[in-house]
């Protein structure tokens, strides 16, 4: 494909939009792009196409165990995004891969990924998911104006998610109109189209939503929702996800987020992904920026 075009993605299939395509034996490319509303690339589509990528390079069974990025620079979605693949170590029980992300010579993102064997080994879970509505007992985005009314009316809360999923947030007048008492929230999230049975896919699907929504729950506490693009500037600086479980991603997750800290206009919020079934898939850390509009960025 020729690097200066791109196909258009229906926005509603997460599967088509993931896809790469081999340039050469360490370099492939994304075949369309998600615009993040601002003429950027989704990082989230970033995080998953880097973790597929170096999938790609690794021989074998082995899962992802972790993945870590560094946000440079920002990808427009005019054109394509190379991923290049660098071996680091293939050993006894890891893989681990670096993914530059380039775009017109320009690094987007940094990763590195790890990738280990399936081990028989002791195992904990320490922190025991907490009790919230199931999804059903939430009213959708495009349901809450006129559900709630209010402060919610006249507003389309659609448009507050994307198009691929759908959104479900736990106490909703918390986040959206006021601010949350804690630097916490929850929210269900599930993709409207399924995806493959490849466990790879889901993989990266996972990644792609681990960029979506979590630094809300720094963001709420400042300010709603509802203001938070007119008021602040916002973009993510580094991420962490950290796999525990195989699953799928495209049936309901509910994401538990909190935020430890926010200093010099940079919040770190930290998030547990469950299945439906309470089995916790991956732990996320993400930092972000976040500054008043009036401040330079």
């Amino acid at each position: 494909m020729d690097q200066s075009s791109l196909a258009e993605w229906n926005q509603l299939d997460l599967g088509d939009l993931l896809v790469l395509d081999q340039v050469d034996e360490s370099r492939f490319r994304n075949r369309c792009s998600e615009d993040n509303r601002n003429g950027r690339v989704f990082g989230g589509q970033l995080l998953a196409q880097a973790l597929l990528a170096a999938q790609r390079d690794v021989a074998g069974e082995r899962h992802p165990s972790s993945l870590q990025v560094i946000f440079m620079h920002g990808a427009g979605t005019a054109a394509a995004v190379d991923y290049l693949v660098e071996p680091l170590q293939d050993g006894k029980r890891f893989s681990s891969r670096r993914v530059v992300a380039k775009q017109a010579g320009r690094e987007a993102i940094s990763a590195h990924v790890t990738f280990a064997e399936d081990l028989e080994a002791a195992g904990h879970l320490a922190i025991p998911r907490m009790q919230y509505p199931a999804p059903d007992q939430l009213a959708a985005m495009s349901e809450l104006a006129s559900q709630k009314g209010g402060d919610f009316a006249g507003i389309d809360w659609a448009n507050y998610e994307k198009p691929c999923l759908e959104l479900r947030i736990v106490d909703p007048e918390h986040h959206l109109t006021g601010r949350c008492v804690a630097p916490r929230m929850a929210f269900w999230v599930r993709l409207r189209v399924p995806l493959d049975d490849a466990p790879h896919t889901h993989n990266a699907a996972l990644a792609y939503l681990s960029d979506y929504w979590i630094n809300s729950a720094a963001i709420t506490h400042h300010i709603p929702a509802r203001d938070a693009h007119a008021a602040a500037y916002i973009a993510s600086l580094n991420h962490s996800l950290w796999f525990h479980a195989s699953g799928r991603a495209d049936g309901w997750l509910l994401f538990e987020c909190e935020s430890g800290a926010m200093q010099q206009g940079r919040a770190l919020s930290q998030a547990r992904i469950y299945d439906a079934a309470g089995v916790l898939l991956a732990s996320v850390a993400q930092e972000c920026l976040f500054v008043n509009r009036q401040q330079p960025a």
